[in-house]
C-alpha cells in the first residue's frame, strides 16, 4: 500500500522527552571519530552482597567500545514514551539500574563516548523485566516462589475512530481491556508501506471505560490499526479488529486540489467461504464488489488474525481470494479491505471466521529445523541462595521460533524463587524456561542471556545437562 511517512507523536503534540546534546569537541583537538559500537549489550546479574538493600531494578552489562584515543565513558539510555533518553553515565561495561517498578517490562541500550564529546553508534537494545537485585540475607529464610502470571489479557473490544483536532493526529478508542493482575499498557499497529508497524502513540483513559490513543502521522493519509493489550508479565492479548482512521488535516482544505481524490471506496460486505472446491489446509473467500467514484474497480487487501497481530494475505483484483498453509480443522478469523489508486482506504469488512478445510499444515513445533544449541550455566552463591545466569546460543543453521529450555537439579533442596527474560517454572526437580513474545526467534548464532534467583540447603551442584525444544545441548 502506498501510504508513507510516519511522524513521531512527540513532533504531532508537541510533547516528548528529548535526548541530551552531545558535547561539543574539546578545544584544540581534531578528534571527530566517534567510538565504536558497544559490545552486546545483555541482562548480566550483579546481585548485592548477602543482606544488601538495592531494591528493584535490572542489571545490564555490555562488551567495551573502542575509540582512536580512548573511550571516556557510556551513556546508560531507557526508552519513554518511545524515544531513549540517557539517565546514568558510568566508566565501566556494567550498570545496575535500581528504583524501577517489580516487574514492570523496560527497554534499554548503551552508547559509548570519548573525551572529546563524539558519541558513538547505539547498542543493540534488551527489553527486561525489573525484580529484586539484593542478595538473600543468610539469616533469613528463602522467599516463596511467585505465582507465574500466564494469563494475558482481554483483547481490545469496539476499536474505533475518534477525531483529534490536532494536524496529522489519528485518534483510535475502544474498551478498556481487563486482566487477572492488571493491564499494564497498550501497543498501538498501523499499516505502513505495507506492513503492520508499531507506533508511538499517546494512551490515555477516557469516562466509561474507554481509552484513547493519539498517533502521529501524515495528514491526510489513510491507514490500518489494531490495538493489543499487555500485562506486567509479558503476556499479550488477542488483537483488537481493524478499523480505518484517516490523519487528521488542520486547518482543513477549503476544497482538495482539483484532480485530488480523497473519497475512499465502499466497505466490503458478504465475507463469506466458498464449498465446492477441495483445498487441503485452506479456504475459499469471496465477497461483494464495491465500487469507486473514480470508476476504476478498487484492489483488495485481505487480512488474518493471528495471535497477537495480523498476517497479510495478499492483494486482490477480484472480490476473492483463496488462502492455503493452514491447519485443517482450525478457526482463522478474516477481514478485507478496499484501496483505489489514490491509496484511499475502505473501512474495514466485519470480521469473519472460516474454518480450514481437513489436510494441510499440522500445528508446527517451536522449530521444525534440525536445531544445535549450546548452554552455559553460571552461579553466585551465598549461603543459602544463589542468581544463576543462563546462556542459550543457536548453534544450527535454522532460527527457532519458539523455544522452551529444560534441565533437571541435581538435588530435590534447590529450587527457583524468581526469574526473568523468560517464564519459569518447575515441577519436582525439573525446571522449564519459555520465551515470551519479545525473545520468541533464537536466529543462528544468536545467544540469549536469562536466569534466576534460586534457594538451596546443604550444597548447590549445577545441571548435568540442558535441552532446547526436547534436543541435547552442549
Amino acid at each position: 500500500m502506498p501510504v508513507k511517512g510516519l511522524r513521531p507523536v512527540s513532533v504531532i503534540l508537541g510533547a516528548g522527552l528529548a535526548l541530551a546534546a552531545s558535547a561539543a569537541p574539546a578545544a584544540g583537538t581534531a578528534d571527530t571519530s566517534p567510538p565504536s559500537v558497544p559490545g552486546t549489550l545483555f541482562q548480566c546479574p550483579l546481585p548485592g552482597a548477602p543482606g544488601s538493600g538495592l531494591g528493584v531494578g535490572v542489571s545490564l552489562c555490555w562488551g567495551a567500545a573502542t575509540d582512536d584515543v580512548g573511550v571516556t565513558g557510556y551513556d546508560v539510555q531507557i526508552k519513554q514514551d518511545g524515544v531513549f533518553t540517557a539517565f546514568r553515565t558510568t566508566t565501566g561495561t556494567g550498570s545496575i539500574v535500581s528504583g524501577l517498578t517489580l516487574g514492570q517490562s523496560y527497554t534499554f541500550r548503551v552508547i559509548a563516548r570519548d573525551a572529546a564529546g563524539n558519541a558513538g553508534p547505539p547498542s543493540n537494545e534488551v527489553t527486561a523485566n525489573a525484580n529484586y537485585l539484593s542478595g538473600m540475607s543468610p539469616s533469613g529464610p528463602p522467599p516463596s516462589p511467585s505465582p507465574i502470571d500466564r494469563t494475558p489479557p482481554t483483547r481490545p473490544e469496539g476499536l474505533g475512530p475518534y477525531s483529534v483536532y490536532i494536524n496529522g493526529a489519528a485518534g483510535l478508542t475502544w474498551t478498556r481491556s481487563t486482566d487477572d493482575v492488571a493491564v499494564s499498557g497498550y501497543d498501538v499497529y498501523a499499516w505502513i508501506d505495507g506492513a503492520f508497524s508499531k507506533v508511538p502513540a499517546q494512551v490515555s483513559a477516557l469516562a466509561d471505560d474507554k481509552v484513547l490513543a493519539i498517533v502521529g502521522l501524515t495528514p491526510g493519509r489513510d491507514y490500518l490499526f489494531y490495538v493489543v493489550a499487555k500485562d506486567a508479565a509479558g503476556n499479550l492479548s488477542a488483537p483488537s479488529d481493524l478499523v480505518r482512521q484517516r490523519a487528521m488535516v488542520e486547518p482543513p482544505a477549503a476544497s482538495p486540489s482539483p484532480g485530488t481524490d480523497t473519497t475512499p471506496p465502499g466497505t466490503p460486505t458478504g465475507l463469506t467461504s466458498v464449498t465446492g472446491m477441495d483445498i487441503p489446509g485452506g479456504v475459499f473467500l469471496a465477497w461483494y464488489t464495491v465500487g469507486d467514484d473514480s470508476g476504476v474497480p478498487p484492489k483488495y487487501d485481505l487480512f488474518r488474525r493471528t495471535d497477537h497481530g495480523y498476517a497479510y494475505e495478499g492483494e486482490n483484483g477480484m472480490p476473492r481470494d483463496i488462502v492455503s498453509g493452514l491447519e485443517g480443522g482450525k478457526p482463522y478469523t478474516f477481514q478485507v479491505v478496499a484501496r483505489d489508486a489514490a491509496g484511499n482506504l475502505s473501512n474495514p469488512s466485519a470480521p469473519y471466521t472460516a474454518v480450514a478445510q481437513p489436510g494441510g499444515t499440522s500445528s508446527p513445533s517451536p522449530s521444525s529445523s534440525p536445531l544445535g544449541c549450546r548452554v552455559t550455566y553460571a552461579t553466585t552463591t551465598w549461603d543459602g541462595g544463589f542468581t544463576a545466569t543462563v546462556t542459550i546460543t543457536n548453534t544450527g543453521t535454522a532460527a527457532v521460533e519458539g523455544w522452551r529450555l529444560g534441565f533437571g537439579f541435581p538435588l530435590a533442596s534447590q529450587r527457583v524463587t524468581n526469574g526473568w527474560s523468560a517464564v519459569w517454572t518447575q515441577s519436582g526437580t525439573g525446571v522449564t524456561a519459555e520465551n515470551y513474545e519479545w525473545n520468541k526467534t533464537l536466529k543462528p548464532g544468536q545467544s540469549l542471556y536469562l536466569g534466576f534467583n534460586g534457594a538451596y540447603t546443604g550444597s548447590n551442584p549445577k545441571p548435568a545437562a540442558f535441552t532446547l525444544n526436547g534436543t541435547a545441548c552442549s
